[in-house]
């Protein structure tokens, strides 16, 4: 069903409040995920679709044939349509009332921004996009609850790690494993591409995938999350093939101790660059200073980097009760390897819960 308490939400972050707001998808990768997290539905394309939402909760949906019955659903408020046209047409009669109306510019594209422009020339359009995003920070209890369950199916897939591990094989291999888990233990699908690397590419934070086979003492990086009904996980752990080098325990022990000390102090109104910086100092004080290059962590929702929160130096923003958190520092060298430790949590009144649940010991396979 939609919900109308998220739709209140974000109309009340809006300055000023406009008459209605219009979400609206393109086609992939345009497709905005405000729509889904306004609706409640999770299955369907929605190209081209969609909702139109006013202060007061209540919407309207606009939505192609192809999309009709789904839509009905989870709403009578449907209109469907069949060409552009009739799109505008249905658009301009539920807006008729309406001389402001609120678009969010950092998540449509501009082809239809430039439609918009053109066919709705008789209204005022004002970015809600920051309404948007801020609306997302804090997780209510039925978000919470999905992105609790997609936790818990990446933590199935990576305790099944070390039985997939076989000698020579290549990180897409691994990858295309760690897939069909996840769909397996009841993902709808990886919530990104997953990172399945070996040896040296382990030193590439964003490294996803290739040919490269595994070898004895290499570190393995296994970067991955489950997509449940729309909402995401996001958990990172970092094995060895063999025998662990006196080297790769001593890393993998620096970036456990940050990354614990990351947990530790999250709490209720603590800024979020101060999580970083504590973690950060924590490498910097080792012979590893320089080799933590991303921030500590990101928000993490129906968008795998949701809610505009960043555990990063440049974030301001104090953490609340509600907020999901990754927290995964990193030391990385490069041609030698990299070591990440990736957990998700919850921000509560007293601290944060680990929502991830893997053991974080460093595994020789």
């Amino acid at each position: 069903m939609v919900k109308k308490s998220r739709i209140q939400k974000i109309f009340s972050y809006c300055d000023p409040i406009p008459d209605a707001i219009i979400v609206k998808n393109g086609s992939e990768p345009y497709v905005d995920k405000m729509f889904f997290y306004t609706t409640g539905l999770v299955n369907g394309l929605f190209e081209g679709c969609a909702s139109v939402l006013f202060p007061d909760g209540s919407y309207h949906l606009i939505v192609s044939s192809l999309e009709a019955d789904i839509a009905r659903n989870v709403s009578q408020n449907v209109s469907v349509y069949g060409t552009t046209q009739e799109f505008y047409t249905i658009l301009r009669n539920i807006i008729s009332d309406s001389s402001t109306i609120g678009l969010a510019y950092n998540a449509i594209s501009h082809t239809d921004f430039l439609s918009f422009s053109k066919q709705l020339d008789n209204v005022t359009l004002q970015d809600v996009s920051n309404a948007c995003t801020s609306a997302r920070m804090i997780k209510d209890a039925e978000e919470i609850a999905l992105i609790h369950k997609a936790c818990g199916i990446a933590d199935r897939v990576m305790t099944k790690i070390p039985d997939l591990i076989r000698k020579d094989m290549t990180e897409t291999e691994l990858s295309a494993e760690i897939d069909y888990h996840l769909q397996r233990y009841g993902a709808k699908a990886p919530a990104f591409e997953t990172i399945s690397s070996f040896g040296g590419n382990t030193a590439l934070p964003h490294y996803s995938h290739g040919d490269k086979r595994l070898k004895n003492g290499d570190f393995i990086v296994c970067d991955f999350g489950a997509c449940y009904k729309m909402y995401n996980s996001d958990i990172t752990r970092t094995f060895v093939y063999g025998s662990a080098s006196t080297q790769q325990k001593q890393i993998h022990e620096i970036v456990h101790t940050a990354q614990k000390k990351g947990i530790e102090i999250i709490k209720d109104g603590m800024l979020a660059k101060d999580v970083h910086q504590q973690v950060f100092d924590i490498i910097e004080t080792t012979e590893y200073a320089g080799r933590f290059i991303h921030s500590t962590g990101h928000s993490l929702g129906i968008n795998v980097h949701d809610g505009g929160v960043g555990l990063q130096s440049q974030c301001s923003i104090p953490l609340r009760p509600g907020m999901v958190l990754t927290v995964e520092p990193g030391v990385y060298i490069p041609e030698v390897g990299g070591v990440r430790i990736e957990d998700d949590i919850l921000v509560d009144p007293s601290g944060c819960t680990v929502l991830t649940k893997s053991p974080h010991q460093l595994i020789e396979i």
